[in-house]
C-alpha cells in the first residue's frame, strides 16, 4: 500500500472533481521519485499496480515509471466495502500495488492485518509492505481475508536518502 505523496491543500469547498483535479507539491514530487527509487529495487515479478484516478495517486505512481492500472472504486473518499469489492474482482493478485488515500488505507491495512481499535494512519508518500500470512494460501479472489496478512516493511519518503 502506498499513500499518495503530499498533495496541494484541500479546501472544504472543492468539488468531487476538483478534488480529483489536486496536484502534487514540489514537495510531494520528491517524495514520490524518492520512493519509486527505493521501490524498483525491490519490487516483486508479476506485479499488479492500481492507482486512485485522483491525480496526486496517479503522479505519485507514475514516479515508478510502471504499467499502472486506474480503478475508480479507489477514489477518496472511498469505503472499506468498496475497496474489498474492487480488490476481490482483481484475477490471480500474487503482487499488489495499491496507490490511494486516507482514511481507507490505513481502514484496509488494519483490516488486512486483524488490528484491533483504531484505523492505522499511514502518512503521505509511506508505503506499508504486506505479506500473506496465511499457510498454502493461494492468490484467489478471496485472499483478501480480516486478519490474512501481516507487514513485511514500512518506508516513508524521510528514511529514503
Amino acid at each position: 500500500m502506498w499513500r499518495h505523496a503530499e498533495a496541494e491543500l484541500a479546501d472544504i469547498a472543492l468539488s468531487v472533481d476538483d478534488d480529483l483535479a489536486r496536484k502534487l507539491t514540489p514537495k510531494g514530487k520528491r517524495q514520490a521519485k524518492r520512493m519509486a527509487r527505493w521501490l524498483r529495487d525491490w519490487l516483486p515479478e508479476n506485479l499488479i499496480i492500481l492507482a486512485s484516478p485522483a491525480v496526486r495517486a496517479l503522479k505519485t505512481a507514475e514516479a515508478l515509471k510502471y504499467d499502472l492500472n486506474i480503478n475508480v472504486a479507489l477514489k477518496p473518499g472511498a469505503t472499506l466495502q468498496e475497496i474489498l469489492t474492487a480488490l476481490a474482482a482483481i484475477e490471480s493478485p500474487q503482487n499488489l500495488l495499491i496507490v490511494g488515500h486516507q482514511p481507507w488505507l490505513g481502514a484496509l491495512l488494519t483490516y488486512l492485518t486483524g488490528s484491533s481499535g483504531i484505523e492505522a494512519d499511514i502518512k503521505k508518500g509511506a508505503i506499508w509492505w504486506l505479506r500473506q500470512s496465511l499457510p498454502n494460501a493461494s492468490t484467489t479472489n478471496s485472499s483478501f481475508k480480516r486478519a490474512s496478512y501481516r507487514i513485511f516493511t514500512v518506508q516513508t519518503p524521510n528514511l529514503i536518502p
